[in-house]
This record gives C-alpha cells, structure tokens and sequence, in this order.
C-alpha cells in the first residue's frame, strides 16, 4: 500500500515582512535563536559546548593527508575542513610544483612520531615526523579551534 503524507501547510508570519533585524546580542536576537532552533528540528545547528577533544588524532590524519596530497596520491580537497584557505592555498601551489616534478611514489605516507602541546583550551602545535617513502619529512602545525572543531592554520612540510 502506498504511503501519503499529509500536504505541506503554509507557515504563518509572526512578525512584519519589512522590519529591523534585531541587534546581535540583544535580547530578541536570543529569543530569535532559540525560537529557529526549536522550532525546525533537523536544521538546528548546535553550539559548540566545552573544550575542544585531544587534536592528536585529527592531527596525524591531516598530516598523513596532506603528504600524500602533494604527490598526488590522495587528492589534496581531502584536507578542505581541516585547514584553513590561506594554508589549503599554499598546499595546492606546492602540489602543482611537485607534480610538475614528477617523480610519483605509490606508497602511502606514515606517521613516526608526534609532539602535541596544547598552548590554550583553542591552540595546539605539533611536530610531526612523517615516513614518506625514501625520505623522512618533519612536518610542523598550528592548530586554533573553529566554529568548535580543530582547524590548521599553519602547517610547514620540510
């Protein structure tokens, strides 16, 4: 038996169609907040509660990611929400130049060794000692919390 859903109903407006948003921080900006949140679930974005999770793991993937994203052996739009643009930038510049190179290895890269220090509860560095087929690479990362998720915004592949 086929399954119907009831028609769509219009949604009532609950304020002018031509009105001044309210200011952020303000009371009826909050109340504007919490009314979006509840009243379509699904669509609700939650805010990001308490410290940011141990960046280790992010860390070493990224890292990993973004070796192997310069010899085009995974592509480098892997790395798109865990970097930042200027830093996603300059990996995609030092692809093309490698690439242009040649030289292309098959083998993926692997982790050796990392150093994680937390500066704040939202900025952590690392140094990272990466296996990259013949060669030993040290990589080195910042990472700052953003929008409650860890984000490189420095990283340095020697």
């Amino acid at each position: 038996m086929p399954r119907s859903e009831p028609s769509a109903q219009p949604l009532r407006a609950t304020a002018p169609a031509h009105g001044v948003p309210p200011v952020l921080g303000s009371p009826a900006a909050g109340a504007l907040a919490r009314h979006a949140r509840t009243t379509y679930p699904g669509v609700e974005t939650p805010a990001p509660t308490g410290p940011l999770p141990d960046p280790t793991p992010l860390c070493c993937a990224m890292v990993q990611a973004a070796v192997e994203g310069l010899r085009g052996v995974r592509p480098l739009a892997q790395l798109t929400r865990w970097v930042s643009p200027e830093v996603y930038d300059l990996l995609q510049l030092r692809a093309e130049l490698v690439q242009r190179a040649g030289r292309p290895t098959a083998s993926r890269a692997g982790i050796r060794r990392i150093r994680l220090f937390r500066i704040g509860e939202e900025v952590a560095e690392a140094s990272v000692v990466v296996d990259d087929g013949p060669r030993v690479r040290a990589v080195a990362v910042r990472l700052e919390g953003h929008r409650g998720r860890w984000r490189a915004v420095a990283m340095e592949i020697g």
